[in-house]
């Protein structure tokens, strides 16, 4: 009596070497989407009514009036004009050779270096902060672009140190964020579970 054999498995093909061309096409450098109110005056009023709108209906419960009213009238439309107001720039991090040009452009100042000395500094300062900010800034800025760099400066110009602030530290932080990732979100995994769908 003859039995068949199974024909052996065949192994899975051994994917393609990884070339330096396939690393390259993978490259995506950090980018960043800052929320900027450019109606500071507004975003600061806001604060203040909302206090006061507090102190109003405390007030109109305890005299029968309705001060609240027109307070709380006011406040939309600070709101409305301060949203109205709120812009999204998208940073995109440059090249580590770019920083590194892009650093060399704006170097210290004789006073900032004495100043740091001043201050017991071991080092000199990396950069000009005065200069070098705007300038990686603007380099990193992919929506929405200025027409040319004299737009850029009049634009950063019109901001407060706040503002400016916020497109600075995030400009900066991106610069020098890895691409390193945590463990899988085990919410995603279990929300799509509960949908019947399958998660790698």
């Amino acid at each position: 009596m003859t039995t068949s054999r199974k024909p052996p498995a065949r192994r899975a093909a051994k994917p393609p070497a990884l070339t330096f061309a396939d690393v390259r096409a993978k490259i995506q450098r950090p980018r960043r989407v800052v929320e900027l109110v450019m109606d500071a005056e507004a975003a600061a009023e806001i604060g203040a009514l909302e206090e006061l709108l507090d102190r109003a209906q405390r007030h109109d419960e305890a005299n029968g009036t309705e001060t609240a009213r027109d307070v709380a009238k006011r406040l939309q439309e600070l709101e409305a004009q301060a949203e109205a107001s709120r812009v999204q720039f998208t940073l995109e991090a440059i090249t580590h050779r770019a920083y590194q040009q892009l650093r060399a452009d704006h170097p210290p100042t004789k006073e900032q270096i004495e100043a740091a000395a001043k201050r017991g500094g071991e080092e000199e300062p990396a950069f000009d902060p005065d200069s070098f900010a705007p300038a990686l800034v603007e380099a990193q800025l992919i929506e929405p672009k200025p027409a040319d760099s004299e737009e850029f400066v009049e634009f950063w110009d019109a901001l407060s140190d706040g503002q400016l602030g916020q497109l600075w530290g995030a400009a900066i932080q991106i610069q020098f964020q890895t691409g390193e990732l945590g463990p899988p979100s085990q919410a995603a995994a279990d929300i799509l579970r509960s949908f019947g769908m399958a998660t790698g």
